[in-house]
């Protein structure tokens, strides 16, 4: 399985329109974000991608997106929804499973109606077949259950499972991707993690968590409060995603340091990073920065 990030920033993308602080300014690439976004390669072929923002067209350019098997939703909002309609060249030939909960599939379908109705001939939209994968929160069942089927989805060898996560008072979805025993944890715009949750981050190769910025935020995790969880979950790797312009790159890794985090142990992402995770027959641990 491979994972590359094809966006790290905020929903403004890195640098911010009319901005002329030193970050937008920068000149190191590692600056330069768009909208948070993730591709997931699977060991024979498989391409997925969790979440479309604005941006997706380039992204996909810039990876060598060639096709796609499924899209996979963390929520509505417009920085990680809005290049939906991009997926129009890879969805000719086969339409596009496109998951995500019961409040984000309905935002999709009113922003896009254009795609669920009759239209002229002409004018190219893409096919999705928009699925929900909506697991039952904490707050609404007595017993919650690690291993129900009906909240994962299978593509190929990709086991893709939804994680309830809230976006202050919204209840979105963090995605759990497994691949012959590995484990990769996407979690961004998270502002809480309920306890159930916090049960399936168990045993990570890599958790990937949305930390906007060292001050608080009420819909989202601080440096501070990312790197609470991760010493609670302890990954054998950890990203910091959905940055925004507050910082150079190179100075979050500072203050992770300062911290006392290993480098080799939680970095800052940037947009183009791919890490390798080998099957366990194959080889033990993982390999960051292919």
């Amino acid at each position: 399985m491979v994972v590359e990030f094809l966006g790290t920033g905020t929903s403004h993308g890195i640098p911010v329109v009319g901005c002329s602080c030193p970050v937008c300014h920068s000149q190191d690439p590692k600056d330069q974000r768009y909208r948070a976004s993730l591709l997931i390669r699977g060991n024979t072929g498989e391409c997925c991608v969790i979440d479309t923002g604005p941006e997706f067209r380039l992204q996909a350019i810039r990876a060598g997106i060639q096709h796609l098997d499924a899209v996979f939703l963390t929520h509505a909002h417009a920085d990680h929804l809005h290049g939906l309609d991009d997926v129009r060249p890879l969805s000719v030939h086969t339409p596009l499973n496109v998951f995500g909960n019961r409040p984000t599939i309905h935002e999709l379908t009113e922003r896009f109606s254009y795609i669920f109705r009759e239209t002229q001939i002409g004018g190219g939209k893409p096919r999705i077949i928009p699925t929900i994968l909506d697991p039952e929160w904490p707050e609404h069942k007595q017993q919650h259950t690690t291993e129900d089927p009906e909240a994962s989805v299978s593509i190929g060898g990709l086991r893709f499972t939804p994680l309830p996560v809230y976006h202050g008072r919204l209840h979105i979805l963090g995605w759990l991707v497994e691949e012959a025993g590995r484990r990769c944890a996407y979690l961004t715009d998270v502002s809480q993690i309920p306890k159930e949750t916090l049960l399936l981050l168990a045993q990570l190769d890599i958790l990937i968590i949305g930390a906007l910025r060292k001050l608080p935020h009420p819909t989202h995790f601080s440096f501070d409060q990312a790197l609470d969880i991760i010493n609670l979950v302890r990954p054998r790797q950890a990203y910091l995603t959905h940055l925004c312009h507050d910082y150079f790159h190179t100075a979050i890794f500072e203050y992770l340091l300062e911290q006392g985090f290993s480098q080799n142990y939680v970095a800052p992402a940037y947009d183009g990073l791919r890490l390798m995770l080998e099957p366990l027959s194959e080889r033990h641990g993982t390999t960051a920065g292919v």
